[in-house]
C-alpha cells in the first residue's frame, strides 16, 4: 500500500493497490454504501492523504454490496431537522455544505478517477459517477437522480450532473427521477462504456490504467484544471448556495413528506394524486 496511507484507520472505506493506482471501494452493507459521515470523512481523508503523493497515478471508485452509492445519508439528515440554527448556522446547511465540499475536492483531485459502476448509484452516487474522468459499468449499473421524489432538490450535485451530461439531459432525469441501466447512461455519455462484470470489465479497466500510467502524472493533473477551468468554471461557487436550498426544502412540508415515505417504504402524498 501506498505510504501516505499508512496511517489511516478507515471502517467503511476499503483500499487496494493495482501497481500504481489505487482501489477504493465503498464499503458499508447497512447502508448500500450510502454517504453516511463515517463514510463521506474516510472518503476526504483518502483524497487528502493522496492529492500530493505522485507515486499515485489514479483512483479508482467502486463499490461492494452490489451497490456503488445509495446516496444521501437521511436519517443524519432528519435527525438535524428539528435542531434550530444557532450562532454557528442551520446544521442543515454546515451538513450539506460538508456534501459539496467533497464533492468539489473529488472533482478536481489531480489524478485520473475512474469509476466503476456495477449496481445502484442512485442521487449522491450518482453525483459521484459525475465527478469522474471516466465511468465504466457493467449492465447491472443503475442510475437515478432520485431526490426530487423525496422532495429535495440534487443541490450539491447539479453542477457536475450538468457538466457531464449536459443540461437538458440533466433537467430531464432530475426532473422526472427516470432510472437508467448502463447501457441507456451510456447512450447520454453519463457512462463511457459498458462491460459484462467479471473478467471482461476488469480486464478493460486494466488496459485504461495502463493507459494512464502512460501519461506524465503532474501533467494530467495541470490538464484535467485547465479543462475544468475552461468549461466547468467553478462548480464549487454554488455549494452555500445550494446547501440553503437543500436544508430549505428538507424543512418544508414536501421535504418532511418525502423523506418520511422514504423511510417508511410507502408513496409520498403527492404521487397518490398520479
Amino acid at each position: 500500500m501506498f505510504a501516505s496511507l499508512t496511517s489511516l484507520s478507515l471502517q467503511r472505506i476499503k483500499l487496494a493497490s493495482l501497481g500504481p493506482h489505487l482501489i477504493v471501494t465503498l464499503d458499508h452493507a447497512a447502508t448500500k454504501n450510502a454517504l453516511t459521515d463515517q463514510l463521506m470523512a474516510e472518503l476526504d481523508s483518502v483524497l487528502d492523504a493522496t492529492a500530493d503523493d505522485w507515486s499515485i497515478r489514479s483512483l479508482v471508485l467502486r463499490g461492494a454490496n452490489d451497490a456503488f452509492c445509495a446516496g444521501a445519508d437521511l436519517k443524519s439528515a432528519l435527525a438535524l431537522l428539528d435542531q434550530p440554527a444557532d450562532a454557528s448556522g442551520d446544521p442543515l446547511v454546515k451538513m450539506n455544505r460538508k456534501v459539496g465540499d467533497l464533492y468539489g475536492k473529488l472533482n478536481r483531485f489531480p489524478k485520473a478517477v475512474i469509476a466503476v459502476v456495477e449496481g445502484p448509484a442512485f442521487g449522491g452516487g450518482f453525483g459521484m459517477t459525475c465527478c469522474a474522468d471516466l465511468v465504466l459499468a457493467s449492465p447491472k449499473a443503475l442510475f437515478s437522480l432520485s431526490e426530487t421524489s423525496l422532495g429535495l432538490p440534487p443541490a450539491q450535485i447539479a453542477p457536475y450532473v450538468a457538466g457531464r451530461i449536459g443540461l437538458a439531459a440533466a433537467r430531464r432525469l432530475a426532473l422526472t427521477g427516470m432510472r437508467l441501466d448502463g447501457e441507456a447512461a451510456q447512450r447520454i455519455a453519463l457512462v463511457d462504456e459498458v462491460h459484462p462484470a467479471g473478467e471482461p470489465l476488469e480486464s478493460r479497466l486494466t488496459e485504461i490504467l495502463n493507459m494512464v500510467a502512460r501519461c506524465a502524472p503532474q501533467a494530467n493533473a495541470v490538464t484535467k484544471g485547465i479543462f475544468l477551468d475552461s468549461l466547468l468554471g467553478k462548480p464549487e461557487a454554488v455549494i452555500d448556495t445550494a446547501a440553503a436550498a437543500f436544508a430549505s426544502c428538507l424543512r418544508s412540508d414536501e421535504g418532511r413528506e418525502g423523506v418520511a415515505a422514504f423511510n417508511e417504504k410507502r408513496r409520498a402524498a403527492w404521487m397518490d394524486k398520479v
